[in-house]
């Protein structure tokens, strides 16, 4: 009788899982210096910030109350964040309540000759290091992702360690936390 129950619980649970839409990610080990500042990050207000675009349009954050929104702090010397483009290009494409604010260091000049030859199907703030490293942190590296829900709380912080690790997908985490925020 025990092995059954045993047997019970073991395949209910594998049952369980098995029909989870989601995956696990496991990341490389955090320093407890870069693990307590996402901590003081996470389920806090984003930092409002208004900036210029390459088109020279304002982009603020809080406009973009209701959508979900991706914060994405790279440069051009970031060969790991050029390679992420096209992913962010995809889901910029595909989640209809996604917003996705990138901040480049390089200059307007830069980006512009960049996108050029380069396609970005997301807002795209130039001149940002002083963004990046002051109300969110040069201490997370680069890229470094902050996941915002509709009411404008950052929920996940993403530094640039993690997009180090052969196993981060970024495709797979943000569809996956963004169907957390948008059942």
């Amino acid at each position: 009788m025990k092995n059954f129950i045993l047997l019970f619980l073991c395949l209910s649970a594998n049952a369980l899982f098995a029909q989870q839409d989601y995956f696990l990610v496991e990341f490389e080990p955090r320093s407890p210096e870069v693990e307590d500042l996402i901590q003081s990050y996470e389920n806090t207000p984003v930092v409002p910030i208004m900036a210029s675009n390459l088109e020279g349009n304002q982009v603020g954050v809080l406009d973009q109350k209701g959508k979900t929104i991706i914060l994405w702090f790279w440069n051009l010397n970031c060969e790991r964040c050029l390679t992420e483009i096209p992913t962010l290009n995809k889901l910029q494409k595909e989640l209809p309540n996604l917003k996705i604010i990138s901040y480049s260091d390089n200059s307007k000049e830069e980006m512009l000759a960049f996108a050029a030859n380069n396609t970005i199907d997301f807002e795209v703030i130039p001149n940002s290091e002083m963004i990046s490293q002051g109300p969110y942190s040069g201490e997370l590296g680069y890229p470094k992702m902050f996941f915002v829900d509709q009411k404008q709380i950052i929920k996940w912080v993403f530094p640039g360690k993690d997009f180090l690790s052969p196993k981060f997908d970024l495709y797979n985490i943000v569809k996956t936390l963004y169907m957390q925020l948008n059942p």
